[in-house]
């Protein structure tokens, strides 16, 4: 008997304890699988935690195994099971949330393009079914989406469509030169109305928007794929005038490129202003470049591809909640002003030196034009000492750590970028095993400022930013030496 007692026995005699073995056999698969999936973490870290894990799993079952029933070994067994499964459960949960939200932020299909069926506020159009057989004015496009959405309007209420020539044109079919309105009906997008209204604000005040059309855009994957921990790359970073989602199409306010050299840690931000007028890619004519956000981030960066002639290896697509929300979730951000100031648009002040910033804050602060006498290049600056900020916190120190579900939380559906998963892994582990600082340097092209027709507008003078050569090749000089390895 004494012989037998001493063999080594691989499962117990209890359905129950067996049942638990098995649990946590299930929690240290899924586990693991997950750690070595989502990979984020250095090396040395993946080989202890699967050692800690192996090691705690074998001291349970070894415990567990225990042939005399009720002893202090099977019982400190059953405690550390259930203590492992729900370490490991939470482990879990986490390691699936930050897949997710890193699957969620590389999702390139998601974005979105709506459109508005537009008539008078005192008019007699007043829902979808008060539309049903009537006419519709709409604008000469070549836009697929566009045609679309007209498509999907007419399934939904059996109207028939009538151009009349530009966008713009659409605003004096409901309100003509003389201010008299008429009682039609209009369909444009979201962002030819939010433009129509910003140059013509009567134009909100007496129409209503009756119906809403979403139409869904499949982006190009216009990424340019490197070894991201160990090649030099540029992401450009796109600033949509927005809040809430971040999927809406919708001018591109903020324009930076974001060159990296991972292997010196060095960062240059280069500042583009939002007026700059270059050629749209797709349509060769000249326009602002913030309109080019509103044939969608592709536009965009391929017009800046063929102005500074360079390559942008990936995107990032942040709106106001973006920002609000990151430089909350990390506690807040430290920002140098070299002068004191009032915002124009909200309540906040900021002293000359240091100012600490929580999210709305920094909001405004970045936002802010119409304090200084140089406008959109103040503005610009300020832009750039918010986004320094918030890498210098996430970079330098162990914020990554300790604000980590603030930080998936804040990102998880208010950044769209065309990083993948692996990507945006690799950079995480590659900060996580050196959490040193980077060296990060801001430039700006410049310009003269002048009125012209935009392709956006037609006709129309707008204010437009001639972008200076000199400045132009000085940025371009810069960021070739930011590449080189």
């Amino acid at each position: 008997m004494q012989n037998d007692n001493r063999k080594l026995h691989i499962l117990p005699n209890s359905i129950g304890l067996l049942i638990l073995e098995l649990i946590v056999l299930i929690a240290d698969i899924v586990f693991l699988t997950l750690v070595a999936v989502l990979d984020i973490l250095p090396m040395a870290a993946n080989i202890a935690i699967f050692a800690i894990v192996i090691i705690l799993t074998a001291l349970i079952f070894k415990l567990l195994n225990s042939r005399k029933e009720g002893t202090k070994q099977r019982k400190t067994g059953a405690v550390l099971s259930v203590l492992l499964i729900l370490l490991l459960g939470i482990g879990c949960f986490y390691l699936f949330t930050t897949y997710a939200v890193f699957h969620n932020m590389s999702d390139e299909d998601k974005q979105y393009e709506s459109f508005y069926v537009v008539a008078l506020k005192h008019g007699d159009y007043k829902k979808l079914s008060d539309i049903k057989g009537q006419t519709v004015f709409t604008y000469e496009s070549n836009s697929s989406v566009y045609k679309e959405a007209q498509e999907t309007l007419k399934k939904e209420a059996d109207v028939n469509y009538k151009e009349v020539g530009g966008y713009m044109k659409l605003q004096t079919t409901l309100i003509d030169g003389k201010d008299k309105e008429h009682d039609r009906i209009i369909f444009l997008s979201s962002s030819n109305y939010d433009m129509i209204c910003e140059y013509a604000k009567e134009f909100e005040d007496n129409t209503r928007i009756i119906h809403q059309v979403k139409i869904d855009i499949q982006n190009k994957d216009l990424a340019k794929r490197v070894g991201i921990t160990k090649e030099p790359f540029n992401v450009y970073i796109s600033g949509i005038d927005t809040y809430g989602g971040i999927g809406k199409v919708s001018r591109s306010d903020v324009n930076m490129i974001m060159t990296v050299n991972p292997q010196k840690k060095q960062i240059l931000l280069t500042s583009i202003p939002r007026d700059t007028y270059v050629a749209l890619h797709s349509y060769g004519q000249l326009d602002k470049l913030t309109h080019s956000g509103i044939y969608g981030i592709d536009e965009t960066v391929s017009t800046v591809e063929d102005w500074l002639d360079l390559d942008i290896n990936y995107y990032i697509r942040v709106n106001f909640t973006s920002l609000q929300d990151i430089v909350d979730a990390i506690g807040g951000i430290d920002v140098t002003s070299p002068r004191a100031f009032k915002s124009s648009v909200s309540e906040y002040s900021y002293k000359e030196g240091e100012n600490h910033l929580d999210g709305e804050a920094a909001l405004f602060f970045a936002r802010e034009r119409k304090s200084f006498s140089d406008g959109d290049q103040e503005r610009i600056k300020n832009q750039q000492r918010v986004l320094s900020a918030i890498l210098e916190k996430v970079t330098g120190s162990s914020v990554i750590l300790t604000k980590y579900t603030q930080l998936l939380n804040a990102v998880g559906d208010e950044i769209q970028t065309n990083l993948n998963q692996k990507d945006i892994s690799s950079l995480v582990r590659m900060q996580l095993s050196d959490l040193g600082g980077w060296s990060i340097e801001s430039i700006s092209i410049t310009g003269r400022g002048t009125y012209d027709s935009t392709y956006s507008m037609g006709s129309r003078q707008l204010y437009v930013v001639i972008p200076d050569d000199a400045s132009v090749k000085e940025a371009q000089e810069r960021i070739e030496a930011i590449l080189e390895k």
